[in-house]
């Protein structure tokens, strides 16, 4: 009698797993009807959700280092700061070209525009000037390489997409690059001047 009680109450529990497994968020953010899902792996060419908003946030970022670091020379107070934002726009711009050829099969939709968040960053640097302009700059770059570093991170621990995975983890070493000379050069600007 109890071998029967407890044989029903372990397959009520394995039914009441797999029915909250089914309705629990899909990791990857595959829809069912994925071609390849019946195997288990996605179809050649074919992006998951999870790869798709990877290559968007991937995308807004890179093209916002650009422009910003076309403003950074621009605007930029000291030498530093200038041949810095040079180097992040020939870096990013030579990432966002990787990019747009690992998803050239993917959803077309990636944005042309900077995000509201980039384009507030913008707009508070072009309203800065002199070392307020370096100090915001750096600010920004320190921020926005965490965030980066962060996403590639995910890319290559979650990823679908061998090639995205790919790309990740061979653009993370210059991002981590990009966020030490930003960390080095903010230090040296907000330091107080020799006494």
């Amino acid at each position: 009698m109890i071998r029967t009680q407890m044989i029903v109450a372990l397959f009520m529990l394995g039914s009441s797993a797999i029915a909250v497994a089914q309705t629990l968020p899909n990791a990857g953010f595959i829809a069912p009807d994925t071609p390849g899902m019946e195997t288990g792996k996605l179809a050649p060419n074919h992006l998951s959700g999870s790869d798709k908003l990877f290559i968007r946030q991937a995308a807004i970022g890179g093209q916002a280092e650009v422009e910003l670091g076309k403003l950074a020379q621009q605007k930029g107070n000291s030498e530093a700061v200038r041949d810095f934002g040079k180097r992040m726009v020939s870096d990013h711009s030579k990432a966002n070209d990787q990019l747009m050829r690992v998803q050239k099969d993917a959803d077309p939709s990636t944005p042309k525009e900077p995000d509201p968040e980039h384009k507030r960053i913008r707009d508070d640097l072009n309203k800065a000037s002199g070392k307020e302009f370096d100090i915001a700059y750096l600010a920004s770059q320190i921020q926005d390489h965490q965030k980066t570093a962060n996403l590639l991170l995910w890319e290559i621990s979650s990823g679908q997409s061998a090639e995205l995975t790919k790309y990740a983890a061979d653009t993370l070493p210059t991002v981590m690059a990009h966020l030490e000379i930003a960390k080095q050069h903010a230090a040296l600007r907000s330091a107080p001047p020799p006494q």
